[in-house]
C-alpha cells in the first residue's frame, strides 16, 4: 500500500512540474523506446508493432563498392537504389512477424471463395522442374509448387492482385485496415535501426542463421551452376563464375517454415529470403531523386509494382536492404508472397 501512495506521489509531482505539452511528449517517448507489442489476429497471425522513426533509405554504398563485392551483380540494377536519402515514417504500424503462410492463405482462399490470378488467366508460370531446372508451368499453384510444402511456409504464386485482395478480405474480416506495407515502411522495419547491407551485418555469410538463402544445402542440388561477371559499364565479361552458394548450411534448399531463423531489432522473421514480399507501391527506378522526406508511398503511377526481400533462391547480392525490384500486378511466380500491415 505504501508503495502504491508513493507511485500516486511521484505522477502527480510531475504533473505538476512538466508542463502538460511536456509531460505528453515524455509518455509519448516513453511508448517509442518501449519494447513493440505483438498482437495476434482471429486467423492466428501475429504483429508487432513498428515505432516512428527516421531512417536513411537506398544503397548503404556506391555502386563501384558494390560491385566490388558482387561480381555478378548487374550494374544496371544499382542506380535505382540511389540516392541515399533520409525518410521518417510519421506514425507507428503494426507488421506481420511473419510472412503470411500458405495456411493463412487457404483460410482466405476458401472462405472467400477468391479465385487467384493464374486460376481465372490460366497462363503458365515460372518455377523449377523435376530436375531443379527452371521452367513455365500451368501446374504451378501456391499448394502445389514444385516441392513439398507444409501450412507453415510461405506462400507462393500469390500476385500483386492476389495480395491486395487478402488484405481487404482480412480488413473486412477484422474490422480493421489491413494493407502491403509501402516501400518505405517496408526498409523501414528491415533495417529496424540498422545501416548495414542485411539487418545482421554487411558480411554475406553472417546471413545463415538470419535467412534461408542460397547455401550449401541448395548448392547440392545444383551442382556447377554459374553466374555472369559484369564490368562496370554494365557489359557481361564474358567470364563465368560458380554461382554464390554462402557455404554455411541453412537446413533449407526451398522454402522454410516461417520464424525458422533469427528476427531483426524490431522481432520481425525472414524479411531476408524465404519469399519476396509485395509492397504498395507502383515502381519507379529514379523515384528516389523526388520521394518526399515524410511517408513516401511511391510515383502515382506505373505499370510495376514493388517487391522487397529476395527468397529462397536469391543470391546475398539479391538479398541486400536497399535492393529493389517488382513485377506487374498479375504477375507471380514461384518465390512471391507477402508480408502484411495493419493500421492501428
Amino acid at each position: 500500500m505504501v508503495k502504491i501512495f508513493i507511485l500516486i506521489f511521484i505522477l502527480a509531482l510531475l504533473f505538476l512540474i512538466l508542463p502538460p505539452g511536456k509531460a505528453a511528449n515524455q509518455q509519448s517517448l516513453s511508448a517509442e523506446r518501449a519494447e513493440p507489442d505483438v498482437i495476434t489476429n482471429s486467423i492466428g497471425m501475429k504483429l508487432v508493432r513498428i515505432p516512428a522513426g527516421e531512417f536513411m533509405m537506398g544503397a548503404e554504398e556506391d555502386p563501384g563498392a558494390t560491385m566490388d563485392v558482387f561480381r555478378y551483380a548487374d550494374p544496371a540494377l544499382l542506380p535505382r537504389e540511389s540516392p541515399r536519402h533520409k525518410v521518417r515514417i510519421t506514425k507507428p504500424f503494426y507488421m506481420g512477424q511473419y510472412e503470411v503462410t500458405l495456411g493463412q492463405f487457404m483460410i482466405f482462399r476458401l472462405a472467400a471463395d477468391y479465385r487467384i490470378d493464374a486460376e481465372r488467366d490460366g497462363q503458365p508460370m515460372t518455377g523449377y522442374g523435376k530436375n531443379g531446372e527452371r521452367i513455365e508451368s500451368t501446374a504451378f499453384r501456391p499448394w502445389a509448387p514444385g516441392w513439398n510444402v507444409e501450412p507453415d511456409h510461405p506462400v507462393g504464386y500469390v500476385s500483386w492482385n492476389d495480395a491486395v485482395a487478402f488484405c481487404d478480405w482480412l480488413s473486412r474480416k477484422e474490422g480493421k485496415k489491413y494493407r502491403l506495407p509501402t516501400e518505405a515502411e517496408w526498409e523501414y522495419a528491415c533495417r529496424a535501426g540498422t545501416s548495414s547491407r542485411y539487418y545482421c551485418g554487411n558480411d554475406p555469410e553472417d546471413l545463415i542463421g538470419f535467412a534461408n538463402a542460397s547455401d550449401a544445402d541448395r548448392a547440392a542440388g545444383f551442382p556447377g551452376k554459374t553466374v555472369d561477371v559484369f564490368d562496370k559499364s554494365g557489359k557481361k565479361t564474358g567470364e563465368r563464375i560458380p554461382y554464390p552458394f554462402l557455404s554455411g548450411h541453412d537446413g533449407y534448399a526451398w522454402t522454410a517454415p516461417v520464424g525458422r531463423f533469427r528476427p531483426n531489432r524490431f522481432g520481425l522473421y525472414d524479411m531476408h529470403g524465404n519469399s519476396w514480399e509485395w509492397c504498395s507501391d507502383w515502381f519507379g527506378e529514379d523515384y528516389y531523386h523526388q520521394s518526399p522526406s515524410e511517408d513516401p508511398k511511391g510515383p502515382p503511377t506505373g505499370t510495376v509494382r514493388v517487391s522487397r526481400g529476395g527468397a529462397f533462391d536469391n543470391s546475398p547480392f539479391t538479398l541486400r536492404c536497399a535492393r529493389r525490384d517488382g513485377g506487374t500486378p498479375e504477375s507471380r511466380d514461384c518465390h512471391d508472397g507477402l508480408r502484411v500491415v495493419r493500421e492501428p
